[in-house]
């Protein structure tokens, strides 16, 4: 059973002078003081004021908005949009990000970052980097996120004056993030590096966040004893910085590794702890679940459904006033399942694991094609620029070449048979040499080819393998508890007639599940009976789960087109067919394939609501980028109708049909 969804130390960046040493952010009242003096200059008010709202963010939300707009006002009025006004448009960001808000938040760092690099402020620059950075942690974009704190690191590093603090928060913030992509190995490093740092500055906040980092490093690689060393001196640490906030989390944390150890005296102490507020702390919605979710989930362990469900339902509440994070109900889902399969309840037990299900594979998927997506950019940058060095080789060589044929040209006055002779074994020899460049960048080519279609598979084999583990994992755990239940003498005859019903219900899903997986795979009928047939099922598969209908029409197709012609086509399609139905609200498809001699045209024409064409350059989205790589790779035409306002969008791809498809694509 799922234990936690282990919580990220975020470290939004607050760069503040030396005027502030014996102002602390525990002290809002003394900082608002220096805000308020009018004798105060400028400059020291406005840093006041950016402490002041950072704080208020994460305590009064409301009261850091109303007083960051107000501050803003007031800058702008008084010396526009200066350095000052862009340092308190930061914590503005900060409170979008910390209220969800992750695309506001996004754009107000993109903001300051184009301006910083505009105007030279580097260190307005480096935080930007790091605040892009935690916005992509928040949304998932792992990759993302990496790029964006080694761009802070960079420059904060390029600084000959920079010294360990300075950056550390940057070192800290990577390691978040490949912990999030599993890389803990990597990971463990930069915390280290960050713990060294911190040490020798005598940070003790510092200390705990690098050491309960450490620790959820540590339980991921299977390390408990490492695990737990490192959670105990993080709460130390926290205890000694007064940091309440981080204390309590990290007891969580440890509460539940001791649970996933089979200690449940040791856990529930811990997670005791975590829960109570007696020390004045303020728990946060997300800490709540997470405490409430291992609470109820040990007691399941423990058959004490009744201590079970009173957290669960806490949990429950939690959840329903703050439901963006869903995303982190797993295990308060699991253990709902739990109880209610305990209890006899099969439907509501049945509905939570569907719940976990749907949440787990949907937060698999987003990561895992943000993950692809950027593994197939990298690979066609790698390979555009080893076609350029090729490039270049063959340039410098064909100089050479000139130059000792001017040379010969020059002497040929001198020893005309000689240099005949010559001229003609130079250019043998040349001849040769352009044919074994030739063949090697085939081959270079065809090397590079292998690598990226090897890379492919393995991840094919991680999603099929996640897939596999999401459909069929949870439908084989529902199963075990019928079965179960079948055994026991004490379930009654008439609960057990139902219970067969649901195991047959349960396989059936099972059977659907296998023939979805392998239709996503690849359609047999694409295979065997080429594209044509693979539309027509593809259309009945569609009018028979969906309202809307597609209908195909085929003019000029009599025999079937290259193997990869067809199968790219067919994806071309499925991609566009699926971002129709999830956003158009259109009654009606229809796809026309259309083949006149050489001429091959797919047309797909709805009547859902139009929008801006432009809107498609500037998506990040994987489905329109694998249109426009299968189109490249075709060497097709590429064209979209559409205005807003207006009911209907078109697409339309033209290719030739004896044109030979791009050699270094990746599988289809």
């Amino acid at each position: 059973m799922i234990r936690t969804c282990f919580t990220l130390f975020l470290l939004f960046v607050m760069v503040l002078p030396a005027v502030f040493a014996g102002v602390q952010l525990s002290d809002p009242d003394s900082i608002e003081k220096v805000y308020g003096d009018d004798t105060s200059p400028d400059s020291t008010r406005y840093q006041a004021l950016q402490q002041l709202t950072f704080s208020l963010i994460f305590s009064d939300g409301p009261q850091a908005k109303l007083k960051i707009d107000e501050g803003l006002q007031f800058i702008e009025r008084k010396h526009g949009k200066s350095k000052a006004y862009y340092s308190l448009y930061q914590n503005l960001g900060v409170y979008y990000d910390v209220n969800q808000e992750v695309d506001s938040a996004r754009e107000v760092f993109f903001e300051i970052l184009e301006e910083s690099k505009r105007r030279g402020w580097d260190d307005l620059e480096q935080r930007s980097y790091n605040n892009l950075g935690m916005n992509s942690l928040n949304s998932s974009q792992y990759r993302k996120a990496i790029e964006y704190f080694s761009s802070a690191l960079s420059l904060s590093r390029h600084n000959a004056d920079a010294k360990g603090a300075d950056y550390v928060n940057y070192l800290s913030n990577l390691g978040l993030a490949n912990q999030e992509l599993e890389l803990y190995d990597q990971a463990i490093k930069y915390h280290m590096e960050a713990l060294e740092i911190r040490r020798g500055t005598g940070d003790e906040n510092g200390m705990a966040i690098s050491l309960a980092n450490l620790g959820i490093c540590h339980r991921q690689k299977g390390e408990f004893e490492k695990a737990i060393a490192c959670y105990e001196a993080g709460i130390a640490r926290a205890r000694a910085a007064g940091n309440l906030t981080q204390y309590h989390r990290i007891h969580d944390n440890l509460g539940s590794l001791y649970i996933g150890m089979g200690d449940y005296t040791k856990g529930l102490e811990m997670l005791e702890i975590a829960l109570d507020t007696s020390d004045g702390s303020t728990l946060d919605p997300k800490m709540k679940l997470s405490i409430y979710s291992n609470m109820a989930a040990a007691y399941v362990d423990l058959d004490q459904l009744t201590d079970a469900w009173v957290y669960a339902r806490l949990g429950l509440a939690e959840l329903e006033e703050y439901p963006s994070l869903v995303n982190y109900a797993l295990t308060l889902y699991e253990t709902l399942a739990a109880i209610h399969f305990k209890n006899g309840e099969y439907d509501k037990g049945r509905s939570y694991l569907e719940q976990f299900r749907s949440i787990s594979k949907d937060v698999y998927n987003s990561e895992n094609a943000e993950l692809l997506t950027n593994l197939q950019v990298r690979y066609e940058l790698e390979k555009k620029e080893n076609q350029i060095a090729l490039q270049n080789a063959v340039i410098l060589e064909n100089k050479a070449i000139l130059q000792r044929n001017y040379f010969a040209l020059a002497a040929i006055a001198l020893l005309v048979i000689l240099l005949a002779a010559a001229f003609i074994q130079l250019q043998l020899r040349n001849k040769r040499r352009q044919e074994m460049l030739v063949k090697d960048r085939a081959l270079q080519i065809k090397e590079a080819y292998l690598r990226a279609t090897t890379e492919s598979q393995e991840h094919e084999r991680r999603r099929i393998a996640q897939d596999l583990h999401d459909g069929f994992g949870q439908l084989i755990s529902a199963l075990r508890l019928y079965v179960s239940q079948l055994k026991s003498d004490k379930t009654k005859d008439a609960i057990k007639s139902e219970l067969m019903t649901r195991t047959d219900m349960v396989l059936d899903e099972m059977s659907k599940e296998i023939s979805a997986t392998v239709y996503n795979l690849m359609p047999a009928t694409l295979v065997q009976l080429g594209l044509v047939s693979a539309l027509k099922e593809m259309a009945d598969r569609v009018n028979a789960g969906n309202n809307t209908q597609i209908q195909l029409q085929v003019e000029g197709v009599e025999e079937r087109l290259n193997e990869l012609f067809e199968i790219n086509l067919f994806r071309i399609c499925q991609e566009w067919i699926n971002n129709v139905l999830k956003y158009a609200g259109a009654d009606h498809v229809l796809i026309g394939l259309r083949q006149n001699e050489e001429i091959v045209t797919l047309n797909i024409r709805d009547d859902g609501e139009g929008f801006d064409t432009v809107v498609l350059d500037l998506s990040e989205r994987n489905g329109w980028k694998n249109i426009n790589t299968r189109v490249g790779f075709l060497d097709a035409r590429l064209e979209v109708k559409s205005r807003p306002g207006v009911k209907g969008t078109e697409l339309v791809v033209k290719l030739s049909h004896i044109a030979h498809p791009r050699e270094e694509t990746t599988n289809a």
